[in-house]
This record gives structure tokens, sequence and C-alpha cells, in this order.
């Protein structure tokens, strides 16, 4: 599997068969989207239809969905300002889940049950409309994935106010490192600890 990371809350995660592509943003952010084709195309805001396709499925309600050989749930974010979606995406034995821009720092009891064990966790970290770097901190705390992928903060050409990736880096106090891609298998999540992988934008 291979994750890149777009800026904001946008990813795409590619196996070997499907390219799922996350949040696709509009320039207005200031930052810049490379044209792609992709298979599958989830939506945890109500975000510009951008990179839809005849040829693309487009998620954006909770629900259960089967794309060939990958299994998304979709669970409302139920925060008091949230009116988003959660996702889980199953996918070569590998658990991820994105909480899309989401203040919510209490989980129902489903949401817990639904992430509960999840590998990989993305998460916003820059306050402004997402949680704080110390929220998030308290949230990777109760969720113990394997490997925190962080998203929505400060990256130079945005022009939303984010704090940095720094702040939440010093709040988690996990073992870190930075990549341009993420590629990584089951066989080699992590075991005992928690890993904070840093995406570079695209």
């Amino acid at each position: 599997m291979i994750i890149t990371h777009f800026g904001l809350t946008c990813f795409r995660i590619q196996n070997s068969g499907v390219a799922i592509l996350i949040d696709p943003f509009d320039k207005k952010t200031g930052l810049d989207l490379p044209r792609m084709q992709n298979d599958v195309i989830l939506k945890t805001q109500d975000l510009p239809d951008k990179f839809a396709s005849e040829k693309s499925f487009t998620i954006a309600s909770p629900g259960e969905y089967e794309i060939k050989d990958i299994f998304v749930s979709g669970m409302p974010s139920a925060g008091d300002q949230d009116n988003g979606v959660i996702y889980l995406i199953q996918t070569e034995g590998i658990t991820l889940a994105h909480l899309g821009l989401t203040k919510n720092t209490k989980f129902t009891e489903a949401q817990k049950e639904m992430l509960e064990g999840v590998d990989i966790l993305m998460i916003p970290v820059g306050g402004g409309e997402s949680l704080t770097p110390k929220q998030a901190a308290e949230v990777v705390n109760e969720l113990e994935p394997r490997v925190v992928i962080p998203m929505y903060y400060h990256l130079p050409k945005l022009k939303i106010k984010l704090e940095s990736i720094d702040t939440f880096k010093k709040e988690v106090g996990a073992k870190s490192e930075k990549v341009d891609k993420f590629k990584i298998n089951k066989k080699d999540l992590p075991q005992d600890e928690t890993k904070l992988v840093i995406i570079e934008p695209s």
C-alpha cells in the first residue's frame, strides 16, 4: 500500500488494484492538487466534486461499501460542531481510519467500537476547524493506533491559518519519521509502539 498526502485532509491510498482519493480540495486553499484518475473518492465534508468522473465511485455519507477488495465504513463524526463523516478503510489486512475535520474528542460507544484496534490513524492536528495539537495527542493516546499520520496543519502556501506540525510532535512525543510517500505492508506495522509518520505533501 502507498499513501500520499496533498495537504489539509487530502490523501491518496493505492493498493495493487484500486486508488482512493480522500477529500480533494479547491485552489482557493492556496494549494494545488495534481490531476489524477481515481477509482474511489471519499468525502468527509461537503467538498467540491473535484476529480469525480464516470470512472470514480464517490462516497460522501455514512454506510458500508465494498469496492473490489476494499471495505469502507462511514460513521457520522457526531461532535457538537461536526456534520462530517469518519471513515474506516480495510485493505491488504490493514485498517485505516480517517477522522476528517473533527473537533470531537469524546467518542460514542459505536465510534469506539469502530475505531478499536485501528492500525493507521489519519488525524487533524492544526486547530482551526479541527482538533488542537493537544486534543489530537489525547485522541492518539486513547485509540493507541500503530501508526499516526497527522493532517490539517500549517503549510507555506496554505491560506488557512493552522498550527505547525512541530507543536503536535511535541505533544504526542512518539518517534517520528518524515517521508515523501508512505509505503506499508501488514508485516511492517509497528508491534509495540505508536509510530508518527509525517508525509510531506506532494
